[in-house]
């Protein structure tokens, strides 16, 4: 079975990133706030949602921040909800007693909500100044959700993804007059390692995804993440034989309907040709017919795959292939 891989659990470009946002995080929210605002060095590991949730129970302030132009996802910070009365309170333009008195009794009423909404939106906004700055290719980031957040209504909110792994990190939140509290980052990994082309894991198997989505191939790239296998696009017949004479390639994914030809002529085509022709075929659909099953199956490919699939199919039907720990170069 596949192993999840934490060789590299931060790279450094992106601690680069991270603490460069905390910088700014601490100068701008402290301009906002109007006293002293700060994010301490944060601890780094790689977590589930379902992990995250038993690491952290009750009842938190989810800040909910996506990512558009070159990058695709979301970054999700929380705070206690302590620390968002806090927050909310002092926007508010509260006294500190009377914040006292609604942290005493945990109580995040609407008005006070409103004003941790409001923290968050800045909060986010921090967020993509910073990236915009630090990351290479342009970036926008937009607050799209600011709700408490517990184990029963993470599943609405995280639907089909409690075993996706993120990159992790808490740190002390300190804000002038009050007990310290606790802020998270979640960062899903396949956006760290598209920031910077950094990798997190080592990859050793090379998979070919030749399909004219990239929405399809990023969605293949996400879910195959922090193991050790490396996906090597291709969105057309000719760059696909272009990679297979360049790198050593270990597994091929096609998509049985491109617009130049067909997948199954593809995979005919690479069983025909000597030094391509032992690398095992999967064909995906997501409309499958029995015709083009069997058409598939006696082009030569061992296996089929049908649109949309999750973590632990794909994998299952990885797993059914040895390959060689270290790509070897067959010229």
């Amino acid at each position: 079975m596949t192993k999840k891989l934490q060789t590299t659990i931060c790279p450094p470009s992106v601690k680069e990133l991270i603490q460069y946002t905390i910088n700014k995080l601490n100068a701008d929210c402290s301009n906002l706030i109007g006293r002293n605002f700060g994010i301490a060095k944060p601890n780094y590991e790689l977590i589930t949602i379902e992990e995250f949730f038993n690491k952290n129970e009750g009842n938190l302030l989810l800040i909910k921040s996506e990512l558009e132009d070159s990058y695709e996802g979301n970054i999700y910070n929380t705070i206690q909800i302590k620390d968002a009365i806090k927050l909310g309170g002092i926007l508010l333009g509260n006294e500190d007693k009377q914040i006292t008195e609604k942290l005493n009794k945990e109580d995040l009423d609407e008005e006070y909500l409103d004003g941790a909404k409001e923290f968050g939106n800045q909060f986010s906004g921090v967020i993509d100044a910073a990236f915009r700055h630090k990351l290479p290719n342009p970036v926008h980031t937009k607050l799209t959700l600011c709700t408490p957040i517990n184990k029963d209504n993470t599943k609405d909110i995280f639907p089909d993804s409690s075993n996706n792994e993120y990159l992790y990190f808490s740190s002390l939140l300190l804000v002038k007059g009050f007990e310290p509290g606790t802020l998270t980052m979640l960062i899903p990994i396949n956006l760290v390692e598209d920031f910077f082309g950094d990798e997190i894991s080592e990859k050793t198997t090379n998979v070919l995804v030749l399909d004219d989505s990239m929405t399809d191939i990023r969605v293949i790239k996400k879910l195959l993440a922090n193991t050790e296998f490396k996906v090597l696009p291709a969105n057309n017949i000719t760059d696909t034989f272009t990679l297979l004479h360049k790198e050593k390639i270990h597994l091929i994914l096609i998509d049985v309907f491109m617009p130049e030809g067909s997948g199954v002529d593809v995979c005919k085509k690479i069983k025909k040709t000597p030094y391509t022709k032992g690398i095992p075929v999967i064909m995906i659909s997501a409309k499958p017919t029995e015709a083009t099953v069997m058409e598939s199956l006696e082009a030569g490919a061992r296996d089929f795959l049908v649109k949309p699939f999750n973590k632990e199919k794909l994998l299952s039907k990885i797993d059914k292939f040895k390959f060689k720990e270290k790509p070897v170069s067959v010229f």
